[in-house]
């Protein structure tokens, strides 16, 4: 297979601060060498911050939502504004997001103002005697926060992965199952070794544990809930319920 220099770029991922670089070449030629790459959808920075995905992301959305809401602006139906919004704006919100959820807060609340911008849009429009206020709005909207959504996609990929409905070897040899030798009551399911306890499968294993705290995502094939729980899991899916 022959390579195509001019699409051929080195990347060096380091958070330090003098960082050795050598001259690759590729026949005789360097290779060009560059701070962010874009591969599947996702920029991946040098330093892993994804402060170029979170502008990406936010860039995208901002422009889709406006399009939501000139489009939207005789429409007399919450559900479809919230269908356009779902569709358009918060599958881009979404992509990808167990890759890049190790985002600074300062990112988090960028991207959660697109939310807020829709939320407003919908109570200017629907509610507009009801003084706007955005923890009421998620509320009358029946929408959770962008943050607590990627949380709970972190706990459906690594959920997945253990019923063997996405392949990922490196997870399963990063987390493991705690089984205690007594009934414990409140104890976490998952387990990562402490050297990997900064990597994005322990943030994962995280997530996981507050969901299995409300439910035995290994147990019988029926759906099983608890009160005023918002996940759904049988033995092969499992459902984040909006």
């Amino acid at each position: 297979m022959k390579l195509n220099i001019s699409k051929t770029k080195v990347i060096s991922f380091t958070r330090k601060t003098n960082l050795l670089i050598y001259d690759y070449k590729l026949f005789q030629t360097s290779i060009a060498r560059t701070d962010s790459v874009k591969d599947l959808g996702v920029f991946i920075d040098a330093k892993l911050y994804f402060h170029d995905q979170v502008n990406y992301i936010f860039s995208q959305c901002a422009k889709l939502l406006g399009l939501v809401r000139n489009i939207t602006y005789n429409f007399s139906s919450l559900d479809h504004m919230f269908r356009l919004y779902s569709t358009l704006v918060r599958s881009k919100l979404e992509y990808a997001s167990v890759v890049w959820n190790s985002i600074t807060s300062t990112d988090a609340n960028k991207l959660e103002r697109i939310q807020q911008r829709f939320a407003a849009l919908c109570f200017k429009r629907f509610f507009p005697k009801v003084h706007y206020n955005y923890s009421l709005a998620l509320e009358e909207l029946k929408l959770h926060t962008l943050c607590t959504r990627r949380h709970r996609l972190d706990a459906l990929f690594l959920i997945q992965v253990y019923f063997g409905s996405k392949f990922c070897p490196s997870v399963l040899e990063i987390v493991g199952l705690r089984v205690p030798a007594r009934y414990i009551r409140d104890f976490a399911l998952f387990n990562v070794c402490s050297l990997f306890k900064n990597c994005p499968s322990a943030r994962c294993a995280a997530a996981a544990n507050v969901v299995c705290r409300d439910v035995d995502v290994f147990g019988a094939r029926n759906v099983l809930r608890k009160q005023n729980f918002k996940y759904s899991i049988t033995l092969s899916i499992f459902i984040v319920c909006m």
